[in-house]
């Protein structure tokens, strides 16, 4: 999941009675965190990734975060303005401090966007990456970016200047380093709400709260997040009140039990960014150039029993590659629907593709590539591999652990299949995954390689375009040129399980809110006064 960003906006679910996110279990400022797996670095680098971004995400600061309604939120940011033609945004700092006590200075933040983000992180290159032609500080409280054409989603929490795109390193720790290996990514240094204490690989991360925080120093003490990678042991670890919250990352087959516990606020809800996951096909190889083939695997593919049985109604059918969340609704086109499932078809595509049955009994073979992390994956694909022998079509699934699958896929392009749980949005700038530009050996790009000049071209423009009904059509045609040309199957849209221990902690949503808000905004939560 979350992939993408991302993933730290989540969409369609709330959960209006949390009442407290801390059990008796442990110190009322102490909030004890589940999570997946050892995150890659404690640094923005790797904040295109939620499962690793999650442990780090609050040691640093942005320009601005999200408020409730998705809209931007000052938080390095003091102002900002921009241009009449929409080509010049200026952003005046607050006076911050990083955690060593040196001042967070315009510097830091143009070198953090330049350096790490436009370079490193997809979900940023994509977007501002395209339209950021020059950073310049003025003075030492005052950053200035120009642009070589208005940008839309300049203000966007997830595609803009926010938590995942500003996130900003000192400059002088950074600066002239290989930045995959500076020793400060696993001992950082930050100017957010918490401040690093320890990481002990495969045990815990454990973070204290910045008591000089420029903004609002954290009501709650410490964080610990604590490393559990089994899916049956954080559900364990929860329900012997070890651990007091599980973002995201509750195990489906849990859901139901865990939630009639006393104490316990245990939910699906959407997922961080509106995660697909899609069987991508690799277009490089001449069986899967092949349109004819990938929408006959598409049709063969029955996803409402990847929705029973890999993950027990905790995901939704798809008709095409944008998830319907509520940041999606208003550009969700509808009427942009791939193969249904039909398998006699998909047979009959087959044959009149050159496919046909062999004396072997099969059509060919191919092989389906997927990471261990993600759990639901493995499920998935054994029935996506019941549903394509059905149609006479040999295949051999490969688990692989998340770094090793990352490298085979996206870095070597050595894959037939994989299924990638692709973000869908929040935004239209995510579209972009499928752009021919986008085909790089970078994490989370365009893996399958698809290439479409009309697609390109509509992106290209929508990008800049500020007219909102031309905009629209321009998304719209995208949407009906993927469900036509089938880069991959969207098989299923994962709804992210939440489980919270209530009672203790006084932060409550007064709406829906999302999730990813209550991530940002950790340093809000506040014990209960007994």
């Amino acid at each position: 999941m979350l992939v993408c960003l991302l993933g730290m906006l989540v969409g369609a679910g709330g959960f209006a009675s949390t009442a407290g996110l801390v059990s008796a279990a442990a110190p009322r400022d102490t909030l004890v965190i589940g999570v997946s797996t050892d995150p890659r670095t404690l640094s923005p680098l790797s904040a295109s990734t939620f499962v690793y971004w999650v442990s780090g995400y609050r040691l640093y600061s942005s320009l601005f975060q999200s408020d409730e309604n998705f809209k931007a939120a000052p938080e390095l940011a003091e102002s900002w303005k921009v241009s009449p033609d929409q080509l010049t945004w200026t952003f005046r700092l607050k006076r911050a401090t990083f955690h060593d006590g040196n001042p967070v200075t315009a510097e830091d933040v143009a070198f953090s966007v330049k350096e790490i983000s436009l370079v490193h992180l997809s979900v940023c290159k994509r977007g501002l990456g395209s339209v950021i032609k020059g950073i310049e500080t003025p003075d030492a409280r005052t950053v200035v970016f120009r642009l070589s054409q208005p940008y839309p989603e300049m203000l966007n929490p997830f595609d803009g200047l926010g938590p995942l795109c500003s996130a900003t390193v000192q400059k002088k720790l950074y600066a002239g380093t290989d930045l995959f290996t500076n020793p400060y990514n696993s001992k950082p240094i930050g100017s957010g709400p918490f401040k690093f204490v320890e990481w002990k690989k495969g045990s815990h991360v454990t973070l204290e709260r910045n008591e000089k925080f420029y903004d609002r120093a954290p009501a709650i003490k410490r964080i610990v997040l604590r490393i559990l990678p089994d899916p049956q042991a954080r559900a364990l670890a929860f329900e012997k009140g070890e651990v007091d919250w599980i973002p995201f990352d509750t195990p489906a087959t849990e859901v139901a039990r865990l939630s009639r516990l006393p104490g316990n606020r245990v939910f699906f809800h959407g997922s961080p960014c509106g995660t697909v996951d899609a069987l991508g096909f690799n277009t490089r190889k001449e069986l899967f150039a092949n349109r004819i083939v990938r929408k006959a695997l598409t049709a063969a593919i029955n996803s409402e029993k990847i929705v029973r049985l890999a993950y027990f109604g905790g995901a939704q059918t798809v008709t095409g590659h944008v998830a319907r969340t509520q940041f999606t609704g208003d550009w969700h086109n509808p009427k942009a629907k791939q193969m249904e499932y039909a398998p006699q078809r998909a047979g009959r595509m087959l044959d009149e593709a050159g496919y046909p049955v062999k004396g072997d009994g099969w059509r060919f073979q191919i092989t389906l590539k997927h990471a261990a992390a993600y759990a639901q994956h493995i499920k998935e694909a054994e029935l996506i591999k019941d549903d394509l022998k059905r149609v006479n079509v040999d295949l051999k699934i490969v688990t692989l652990d998340d770094a090793a699958w990352q490298d085979h896929v996206f870095k070597n392009w050595d894959f037939d299949t994989a299924i990638l749980p692709f973000c869908t949005g929040p935004t239209p700038p995510s579209l972009k995954r499928y752009h021919s530009a986008n085909i790089q050996r970078v994490p989370w790009t365009n893996a399958p390689g698809f290439s479409n000049a009309e697609y390109d071209r509509l992106f290209d423009s929508m990008m800049t375009e500020t007219n909102r009904e031309k905009r629209l059509r321009q998304i719209y045609r995208m949407q009906e040129i993927l469900a036509e040309e089938q880069p991959s199957a969207f098989v299923v849209a994962p709804q992210s399980a939440t489980s919270v221990k209530v009672g203790l902690f006084t932060e409550e949503p007064k709406n829906v809110w999302t999730l990813g808000y209550l991530w940002m905004h950790l340093n809000r939560i506040r014990p209960v006064q007994r």
